[in-house]
């Protein structure tokens, strides 16, 4: 029987404190003859945000609203998963399954998740080991995989047939809870696809799309082959320095949301500021790098996704925009959604979009 218990974020005053105490007492870097955004994250938006942080970020209404959301804590042997439970008032679709990605959180999938009941879903949004409220796993190979905790978790509450959405480091989740249990997944929602095994016979679109990730990674790729390869170098000193910690993520929401370099166009300030806080006050930057390390550390057999029906949401901004053919490659892809806005933080910028595709999806597979 699943053990289920409720939870609350209750963060220490004197952890509320010591941030602030560190924010003040922030020693800056010089600064460079470069303009803003060449070589990382500008100085002046940073400086913003962490007075902002320091001075005028209200922690606890923050903290109020998410602990309004119906959280949850499940145990697995002594592993803890932390989870939203939204529940639909007239449950008339396929249960959903949400799970984020690198550097989100729970929090990010707020809104979808109840717009998703608002249209008849129950809807289940675990935190993946090592983020925020979730433990990491005690060994360095985990006894259950992340699909396999999801898996027991929907069973658990009673899910015998469900459907499953992720994206980034949640879109390989996604995939292998699909090919793990075809009989329980009805369908996943994907925001990103595996790259394909096989490379032939490639069209321009693929050939382009390929070419695309190449030069991401030439430019963009330094941060994932750092938390692929000495990512415990790094967490010393975002666990130690909050303005390391906001300098790191900031950077990537800028970088991989439709903002056209105007992060302000698509997060206010309090909505980076309580991702960085979750991570922060949790301590967990380091251990939602462990994901990374053990892609190369600890490879897994690459799954065989069968016949499990597939959707790809493709969003113009996001890290890379697979075009269909290639998701067929590996994916059996009956719904392919091209949308016109919208980035790799879709479930923040377009919740509506996002809610409203997987919907669909999940009303043919229910149909």
């Amino acid at each position: 029987m699943l053990d289920v218990t409720e939870f609350t974020i209750a963060v220490p005053e004197e952890d509320v404190a010591d941030l602030r105490r560190r924010l003040e007492a922030t020693r800056w870097p010089r600064r460079w003859p470069e303009p803003a955004w060449a070589a990382g994250t500008d100085r002046d938006l940073l400086e913003r945000l962490v007075d902002h942080w320091a001075r005028g970020f209200d922690w606890r209404a923050h903290e109020r609203r998410l602990n309004a959301e119906p959280q949850r804590v499940a145990t697995f042997e002594g592993q803890r998963v932390h989870f939203l439970h939204v529940l639909a008032e007239v449950p008339t679709g396929l249960p959903v399954v949400l799970t984020n990605g690198w550097p989100s959180s729970f929090a990010e999938l707020i809104p979808v998740a109840h717009l998703l009941a608002d249209l008849g879903h129950d809807v289940v949004v675990p935190s993946l080991p090592g983020f925020t409220f979730s433990d990491p796993p005690a060994e360095a190979l985990a006894a259950f995989p992340t699909h396999e905790l999801w898996h027991r978790l929907m069973t658990g509450l009673g899910y015998d047939r469900y459907v499953a959405h992720g994206g980034d480091l949640g879109a390989g989740v996604t995939s292998r809870l699909g090919a793990a249990h075809p009989d329980a997944v009805a369908g996943i929602h994907l925001m990103a696809v595996m790259g394909a095994p096989d490379h032939s016979d490639l069209t321009p679109d693929e050939v382009a799309y390929l070419a695309g990730i190449e030069a991401w990674t030439a430019d963009e790729g330094a941060y994932e082959h750092q938390q692929q390869t000495r990512p415990l170098t790094l967490a010393s000193g975002l666990s130690d320095s909050p303005v390391g910690l906001l300098a790191w993520i900031l950077e990537k929401y800028r970088a991989w949301s439709d903002d056209h370099g105007d992060v302000s166009t698509r997060w206010t300030d309090d909505d980076i500021l309580v991702q960085a806080s979750l991570y922060w006050f949790t301590n967990t930057i380091g251990t939602s790098f462990k994901p990374y390390y053990d892609y190369l550390a600890h490879p897994t057999q690459r799954p065989v996704m069968g016949d499990v029906p597939t959707a790809v949401a493709a969003f113009p901004h996001d890290l890379a925009v697979p075009p269909r053919e290639y998701a067929e490659r590996t994916y059996r892809v009956v719904r392919y959604t091209r949308f016109e806005r919208g980035g790799h933080f879709a479930p923040h910028e377009q919740p509506e979009l996002l809610a409203t595709d997987l919907h669909a999806f999940a009303a043919g597979l229910s149909g």
